[in-house]
């Protein structure tokens, strides 16, 4: 499926993340690796049910997705001026919108009776076609009219980036941006959790009162230890969190907070 750019750089980017999830209803297939000719009839009922589940998941997050798309080309269109032709492509738009959501429905009871593959080459054909013709005739059309109302804006990135911060906060791919970070955040943490959790009694106790800022004589005269005995477990624990400094050692800690 090739997109057509409409030069516009957060609807552009839209599309980029739909194309991208439409992509992998063509790739959630495990035996599709093995046999391009794969039958979901030959699979265990088993596997049936786990494709069905990554199948509902991708189309949910497409679903929504979709939502966000469309809310935030309808806000776009709120700054259009009130002439003949502006009205018209809205009210055009907008339907355009409505007809995605209706066909998506009733693609939703249609595929319940279907195999996985069969469910998702139908999803995969609805979704690409609309995408396609929506971006030629509106998308493109949109951006257009925005130009045509306010030539002097320019619709680069770095333009559209600081403009939708402030008119369009919740922009569909700055809620995934931030969801993709939190995913991320997620990760370092149980990392930091096991590498803590790696570390002997002693020197977790040396952990956290490096972490709190103690010198090595504050430490000893705290655990009652010899202030060797204290860089001993400063060495472990540097060895361990895979650091060479306090400050290193902070960064990481930090994601525990």
């Amino acid at each position: 499926m090739a997109l057509t750019i409409t030069g516009h750089a957060e609807i552009d980017k839209q599309h980029e993340i739909l194309e991208t999830i439409v992509a992998r209803l063509h790739s959630f297939c495990p035996e599709l690796e093995r046999s391009p000719d794969a039958d979901c009839r030959a699979c265990l009922p088993a596997r049936h049910k786990q494709c069905s589940a990554v199948l509902g998941a991708i189309t949910g997050e497409l679903v929504a997705f979709l939502v966000g798309h469309a809310t935030y080309e309808e806000r776009m269109m709120q700054l259009l001026p009130d002439t003949p032709t502006c009205q018209a492509h809205i009210r055009a738009h907008k339907a355009a919108h409505e007809g995605l959501s209706k066909r998506l429905r009733k693609l939703s009871g249609q595929v319940a009776h279907e195999s996985p593959r069969s469910a998702s080459a139908l999803t995969w054909k609805v979704i690409s076609d609309w995408l396609g013709d929506h971006t030629v005739l509106f998308d493109r059309r949109l951006v257009r009219l925005g130009r045509a109302a306010s030539p002097e804006i320019d619709f680069d990135a770095e333009l559209v980036d600081m403009l939708d911060q402030h008119v369009f906060p919740n922009r569909p791919t700055m809620a995934r941006a931030t969801a993709h970070a939190d995913q991320t955040l997620q990760r370092r943490r149980l990392e930091m959790r096991g590498r803590v959790e790696s570390l002997s009694p002693s020197q977790r106790e040396v952990f956290w009162l490096v972490v709190g800022g103690r010198k090595n004589r504050e430490i000893a005269a705290a655990l009652g230890i010899t202030v060797n005995t204290v860089k001993s477990h400063r060495r472990a624990v540097f060895q361990k969190m895979e650091v060479s400094s306090v400050v290193e050692l902070l960064k990481k800690a930090d994601v525990l907070r």
